[in-house]
């Protein structure tokens, strides 16, 4: 296995993904929803990407496995990619910066590589073997979570409570906030990234799927932090997530949720 070679295939496919994106960002394109429950925007934006992405992945890798937000193409293989075309369709569609497309590959069900590329920040953060950093203005710093052991002294993210999987995991996070010094909104895929360069402490959501945590996963615990889900297993399939800076923080915080 050629670590490098994944990570400069990965680059390309980041590099070929904002070319799209930021074709179509700030500007007035159709939104739909995938469900007729609750808006759960896609657009086609998020669609182009993941087309495109695949589309490379099969050129270069035909016998590897994708699993994709948008679309997936399941084969039986050792390797698989994970692709979320835009982290974060909330945040794109209304002009934030705060939304990415996240790449991870696995090998036998461990993630081996992952990519989290900010287009509208211009920032790009990786993980993979025991390296964590970020490129920012064609630098790369090695990222490093910030040492605070203390719940009352931490800052708590999640995008939004109201995007919990059920009114039961909202009231614990909501417990939880209480017992933090700050709470902040509306990270998406940043907030990790944002975690992993040492500058939040915990972040809590409900309901991800594998393509929302796969790639963010390396970064996280390559840059020290913890990383699982709230009953304390591999987060790897979504779910109930939850990341913190130190072991410590994440049991106290684990604790409250499950109360």
């Amino acid at each position: 296995m050629d670590i490098k070679a994944f990570l400069s295939f990965g680059n390309m496919l980041v590099d070929e993904s904002r070319k799209i994106s930021l074709k179509y960002y700030k500007k007035n394109i159709d939104i739909n929803s995938k469900s007729n429950s609750k808006f759960d925007p896609v657009t086609i934006a998020d669609l182009a990407i993941q087309k495109c992405i695949n589309n490379l992945i099969i050129k270069k890798y035909p016998n590897h496995s994708i699993i994709g937000e948008e679309q997936s193409l399941i084969t039986d293989s050792e390797y698989e990619w994970c692709i979320d075309p835009i982290d974060g369709t909330r945040s794109f569609i209304n002009g934030f910066p705060m939304w990415g497309t996240l790449v991870s590959l696995s090998k036998n069900n461990k993630i081996i590589l992952g990519i989290a590329d900010m287009p509208a920040l211009d920032e790009r953060y990786i993980g993979y073997e025991k390296l964590s950093y970020k490129i920012l203005n064609n630098k790369k710093k090695i990222l490093k979570v910030k040492k605070n052991k203390q719940l009352s002294e931490s800052t708590l993210s999640s995008t939004s409570p109201y995007l919990f999987d059920n009114k039961k995991d909202q009231a614990s996070f909501n417990k939880l906030s209480k017992k933090v010094n700050d709470v902040h909104y509306g990270g998406n895929c940043y907030a990790y990234c944002l975690l992993a360069d040492g500058h939040i402490d915990i972040i809590v959501e409900s309901g991800l799927g594998p393509w929302d945590i796969r790639a963010l996963v390396p970064i996280v615990k390559n840059a020290g932090g913890t990383i699982k889900t709230w009953n304390n297993a591999d987060p790897k399939d979504g779910g109930r997530i939850i990341a913190a800076n130190e072991k410590s923080t994440l049991i106290q915080s684990q604790s409250i949720l499950l109360e």
